[in-house]
């Protein structure tokens, strides 16, 4: 009888494989050829650098889209201003700045500043002059009240109207004055101007060390409110 060894046997074959396929798992990983490693490193490096272009040229196009506001030095009496150049209605061709010396002059468009239909592109006009006693309030309504007429009637946006007497020299024009003395608002308004003017209704008033006029379309003096602290709120962020 011969007999067998025991790595001959089946069963210690196979755990002899599974043995060796197991420290063959456990080895640690080659590590790749200097020249793989550089490779990847370069590519990792071009991908960064398109990517930071890639950034770059975003930011800068969109820094070029963003329109540069131009700021226009103006003084009105003790008033230092800083007027964008787009709400002074100056033209790029004009170069005559000198008519911002002692007086601004602004043009703002209504929907900024009140509730107006968006297709209802309305404009405010508005002067800026140094302040003078003539436009108080007190006198601007002693003086007006002279030549109206005793009939009165109530319009929208709390306001009462009345008309001027003929002959005098604000004949054709009416009277708007908030109640009840008028000294909130108080502004003139012709009853006809035949579409020649846009902005027929004017209204002055004091603003920081400032006269403030602004001529208006009638159609909004209903919203004289919200007007007027619109224009407020614009000349205290021009004020330096």
């Amino acid at each position: 009888m011969t007999a067998s060894l025991p790595h001959h046997l089946p069963g210690h074959q196979g755990a002899a494989l599974a043995s060796m396929v197991r420290m063959r798992l456990q080895r640690p990983a080659r590590p790749l050829p200097r020249a793989d490693g550089a490779m990847l490193k370069a590519a990792f490096a071009i991908l960064l650098a398109g990517a930071l272009a890639t950034a770059a040229a975003l930011y800068w196009t969109h820094r070029r889209d963003e329109p540069s506001v131009e700021l226009q030095p103006a003084r009105v009496g003790d008033v230092a201003l800083m007027i964008p150049r787009n709400l002074t209605g100056i033209d790029d061709d004009d170069r005559d700045r000198s008519r911002l010396v002692g007086m601004a002059r602004l043009r703002l468009d209504w929907p900024s500043l009140g509730p107006a239909a968006p297709q209802s592109r309305y404009k405010l006009l508005i002067t800026l002059s140094p302040p003078d006693k003539v436009n108080e309030p007190a006198r601007q309504l002693a003086t007006y009240a002279r030549f109206l007429t005793p009939t009165v009637w109530s319009n929208p946006g709390g306001l009462v109207v009345r008309g001027f007497r003929k002959g005098s020299p604000f004949e054709g024009d009416e009277f708007y004055v908030s109640v009840p003395d008028g000294r909130g608002f108080a502004a003139r308004c012709p009853i006809n101007v035949g579409g020649l003017v846009d902005e027929p209704c004017r209204v002055t008033f004091h603003h920081r060390g400032m006269d403030v006029n602004i001529r208006f379309p009638r159609a909004i003096i209903a919203d004289w409110a919200v007007m007027l602290g619109g224009v407020r709120r614009t000349l205290d962020g021009l004020i330096r």
